[in-house]
């Protein structure tokens, strides 16, 4: 039994080590443990695995399954009156609260919390605590008390030598500081705990406080060092996938290419807004959105403009009914661990209330998400030229795609690139640059509708087009006539006192639907030869066909 049991708590700690880093996998873990742990009738490690389990919810943002676990977690450690497992469940409680922004309740849990950890003398968790109590105080703007509960939690962490609380609680004094105004001392704050964390393995963290840094760079106007920063943490960010923070680094590239480089500016945030859509980063969304109706606005674009302020609107109408459901099922929840087993009469009819009122506040989410959904779809042209989207253009191919009488169609898909557009770009000015784009974009469009094709714009200087039912001759005269097309538009400009005409390079991939695995390996083998195009010479068409 003691060797079942040593067995397993190497798992559960093996599971904890990476609760942060592959939720998913520490969870199907800690899952197998509890039940391992439930047959034997170990108590101790029954708790444990709960506790992980809690962890790994939290780190997937799944907050009413982490307040359930951590509770049933709770409950065990106190029947085995393990201050320690007390300490810890009740901290994390106090962070679902948190997250909720049931402030009052996430500070009572706090400091129960504290009060157990101070008990067992668990310098760790106590530090923990300490920090997550200056969260609270913060976010409610008490920022002396944030400061103290940050010193405190600093001073422990600093006597116990436990370097990533330090490097985090630096970073959330900085934070304070920052938004007292106080650029001097928050870089201070950064500084230190940029210099811990080179030295330690929490990439995010890093990227976190490079971006931090970053910003109190183009604040004082050293766009140099802002940009550098904010690279740095954007490549650490895309390098372990975190879509998250990738997010807020992507905002503030694009607050800094704003003055200077509009098309930066607008592709930066598209891929925000790809970024937020996949994860459902709302919060996010919401400030993009704001973002780009105040520059349409600034731009005279008023109908673009107003499209962006409504989809904000909803947003954040859906923001407002998504926290009040997630505050209601964690009321729900606490209900229902304080008072199982018991019948009583009001508890009963408060939880049938809470369940109608979930219930109500889905459905305003839902109905809010379906006209936002729909606000979306209205959406389907890009802004600057008129085109197709890429929203638009990968709905299109995906019902080419799902069509069952597809079998045995040639299609056809090219991916065109303007050839040095930075140079004509530089030569005439941003704004003739986006004429540019226009004038490329709907020529490029003619011809393709001339064969019944259809062409988008993906971002930046990059088109796509896509074209059915056509031979493979037929394909490589009308991608020649496109690049052709273009060629004697005369958009000209000087580069190395040369003038030159705007050029287009072609990649395309052509067969039947069945010939390709799916939509995207079209994508890829177009993008393909378009950089062969492009590196053997440009302004030219480069096919590949199945």
């Amino acid at each position: 039994m003691i060797s079942e049991s040593k067995t397993l708590i190497k798992k559960i700690n093996g599971a904890k080590e990476i609760a942060l880093k592959y939720p998913s996998e520490a969870f199907e873990i800690a899952s197998s443990t509890y039940k391992e742990a439930r047959i034997s009738k170990e108590k101790k490690e029954e708790a444990a695995s709960l506790f992980v389990m809690a962890l790994a919810c939290r780190s997937m943002t799944k907050l009413e399954s982490c307040y359930d676990y951590a509770y049933d977690a709770y409950l065990i450690y106190e029947e085995l009156d393990d201050h320690a497992g007390i300490a810890s469940a009740l901290n994390l409680i106090g962070v679902v609260y948190f997250y909720n922004g049931m402030y009052e309740q996430s500070l009572e849990n706090f400091i129960n919390a504290r009060r157990f950890a101070k008990v067992t003398n668990d310098d760790a968790i106590l530090s923990r605590i300490y920090n997550n109590m200056g969260e609270v105080y913060r976010e409610v703007g008490n920022t002396e008390e944030a400061l103290a509960a940050y010193e405190q939690a600093l001073y422990i962490a600093v006597k116990e030598n436990i370097k990533r609380n330090q490097a985090v609680i630096l970073l959330n004094m900085g934070w304070v500081c920052f938004n007292q105004h106080n650029l001097d001392e928050s870089f201070s704050y950064y500084q230190k705990s940029y210099e811990m964390l080179l030295e330690l393995d929490d990439v995010t963290s890093l990227a976190e406080v490079e971006n931090k840094i970053g910003k109190i760079y183009y604040l004082e106007q050293d766009y140099d060092q802002a940009k550098r920063y904010y690279m740095q943490a954007l490549e650490r960010l895309k390098a372990i996938g975190n879509k998250f923070y990738t997010i807020e680094v992507l905002i503030n590239l694009a607050e800094f290419e704003l003055q200077k480089d509009e098309h930066s500016f607008l592709n930066y945030l598209d891929e925000a807004i790809k970024n937020a859509e996949e994860i459902q980063a709302k919060q996010y969304l919401s400030k993009i959105y704001n973002q780009l109706s105040t520059f349409y606005e600034a731009k005279g674009q008023y109908d673009i403009a107003l499209n962006y302020y409504k989809k904000y609107h909803l947003l954040e109408q859906v923001i407002g009914s998504t926290t009040m459901s997630h505050k209601l099922e964690i009321i729900k929840l606490e209900l229902n661990k304080l008072f199982a087993g018991k019948e009583m009469e009001e508890i009963a009819k408060m939880n049938e209330h809470l369940k109608n009122e979930i219930s109500t506040q889905k459905k305003i989410v839902e109905d809010l998400e379906q006209t936002n959904e729909h606000l979306s779809g209205e959406v389907f042209y890009d802004d600057l030229t008129k085109l197709a989207n890429r929203r638009y253009f990968t709905k299109y191919l995906s019902e080419v795609w799902n069509d069952e009488s597809k079998t045995n169609k040639e299609v056809a898909l090219l991916m065109i690139d303007i050839d040095y557009f930075k140079r004509y770009n530089d030569f005439h000015g941003h704004l003739a640059g986006d004429q540019c784009l226009q004038q490329v974009g709907n020529c490029m469009k003619t011809v393709l509708e001339n064969y019944g094709g259809i062409l988008g714009r993906f971002g930046g200087e990059e088109f796509v087009g896509f074209l059915k039912d056509i031979s493979h001759n037929e394909f490589l005269q009308i991608a020649e006539e496109l690049r052709a097309t273009v060629e004697t538009m005369s958009l000209l400009y000087c580069w190395e006192q040369h003038a030159y005409p705007v050029t287009v390079s072609i990649g395309g991939a052509f067969g039947q639907c069945e010939q390709f695995e799916s939509k995207d390996e079209m994508y890829v083998i177009a993008d393909e030869e378009l950089y062969k195009a492009k590196t053997t010479g440009r302004n030219q068409v480069k096919v590949f066909a199945k």
